[in-house]
């Protein structure tokens, strides 16, 4: 699956020009300078035409010079085009005229990453943390690859540093949490998942991954708990009463199971396929 060119933009710290045009833009074939040329390579990726964004956007780099984030740019304009050696090129280009910054290696990373080449994709990575060590963004950049290479082990300092450098982000928390209950740590795994929640109580995917630790830890009464919280929060999402059902009636719960039943009828084949893995981690 070809990445948007919002979420490339998003990773490597640049701006997606072009999101609003100006109105003095509107209907004009080329820019009369390097940021009206961004602004209409941004307009055209909104709108699928990746040809002409990768035009404007070399036409913003002639018209501006060899400025970094325009490079960083147009490779993402053929990366979201699936052109990943021009893309490439781009970003080597980005690479020559900053001084050998993180974010072209961040750049290169992970477009290695989504041709599989994960030693490179890691290298690569390791270069931008040198420049940025305390950057938790680059640190949750590299657990992600080596959760995702198989490297659970060497996953979790990578995420456990990020969470160090910035304690107040959520999302932190629940990742590291998510990678120590596939690594069979449930207690820690809990920890992380509560201090996701205190972050963010109104995410009710937490109080799911919460719940499976509490099971796991035999504490059967807290991990359906935790679950009615998440239907609480999100009572329109029928897989939570299937989860309900399955934990209540392996606890002997029947009547309380019965219950939940009218209403995990409705789940669709997606909430049943997730059901079915949920249970699998559940161990049920």
């Amino acid at each position: 699956m070809n990445p948007s060119y919002r979420q490339i933009a998003d990773l490597f710290g640049f701006e997606v020009p072009g999101t609003k045009i100006e109105p003095t833009l509107a209907g004009r074939i080329t820019g009369s300078s390097a940021e009206e040329s961004s602004a209409l390579g941004g307009q055209s990726l909104s709108d699928g035409e990746f040809d002409k964004a990768i035009k404007h956007f070399q036409r913003a780099i002639e018209q501006g010079g060899g400025d970094a984030s325009r490079f960083l740019a147009l490779g993402g304009a053929y990366e979201t085009a699936e052109m990943a050696p021009q893309a490439l090129a781009q970003y080597l280009e980005a690479l020559k005229v900053t001084a050998n910054a993180p974010e072209p290696h961040l750049a290169i990373s992970q477009l290695y990453k989504r041709e599989g080449r994960w030693k490179d994709s890691i290298s690569e990575l390791e270069v931008a943390l040198k420049a940025e060590p305390k950057n938790a963004f680059f640190q949750m950049k590299l657990a992600e690859l080596y959760r995702e290479s198989g490297y659970l082990e060497r996953a979790l300092p990578a995420i456990q540093a990020a969470v160090a450098e910035n304690p107040s982000d959520s999302y932190y928390h629940y990742w590291m949490g998510d990678l120590l209950l596939e690594l069979g740590r449930s207690k820690p795994a809990l920890d992380a998942f509560r201090a996701a929640i205190e972050l963010s109580p109104g995410d009710d995917h937490l109080f799911i991954r919460a719940s499976i630790a509490f099971w796991r830890l035999k504490k059967p009464v807290e991990a359906i708990k935790s679950v009615r919280l998440a239907s609480d929060l999100d009572p329109d999402k029928n897989l939570y009463y299937g989860v309900l059902e399955a934990l209540l009636n392996e606890s002997g719960m029947f009547d309380e199971a019965a219950l939940e039943q009218k209403r995990a009828a409705n789940m669709d084949r997606y909430d049943q396929d997730q059901l079915q893995r949920l249970s699998k981690e559940f161990g049920i």
